[in-house]
């Protein structure tokens, strides 16, 4: 009977230690799966900062770019008058320049000419991608002159 009670008593004690560890185990687990977490976001979060930031001086340095390539096309443009009205050499213009279109516009805001005819006749009421430059109509820092 002595016999009987002292293993049941170590089989109490033995499965107490080993629920015991399971729960140490567990907390310990979850603690460090909370810190890693943790770790990881704060490290994303720097990246998303750090792109963000990148981004923002890239778009600036875009935007810094194609201002330079516009005021150049409208120095060879000036320079040159007879290409005003010349298609061909406006889109070669354009291809040397890195750029898609070329559009001349009048002081109403209508296109009256570039390296792409079919816009030829659109203003900055022709729909809302053209309106959005419509303010190039009242601020001449907008524009080159």
């Amino acid at each position: 009977m002595r016999k009987r009670k002292i293993l049941v008593l170590s089989i109490t004690i033995v499965a107490i230690a080993l629920i015991l560890e399971t729960c140490i185990l567990r907390y310990v687990n979850e603690k460090n799966a909370q810190t890693t977490s943790n770790v990881l976001l704060d490290r994303v979060i720097a990246v998303l900062d750090k792109n963000e930031s990148s981004e923002e001086r890239f778009v600036k340095s875009l935007k810094d770019d194609y201002i330079v390539r516009a005021k150049a096309i409208s120095y060879i443009v000036d320079a040159k008058p007879e290409v005003e009205y010349d298609i061909d050499e406006l889109q070669k213009i354009a291809s040397l320049m890195s750029v898609d279109e070329i559009h001349l516009i009048d002081e109403t805001g209508t296109i009256y000419s570039g390296s792409i005819p079919k816009y030829f006749g659109y203003s900055f009421d022709s729909g809302e991608q053209m309106a959005f430059f419509k303010q190039m109509l009242n601020n001449y820092d907008l524009t080159l002159n």
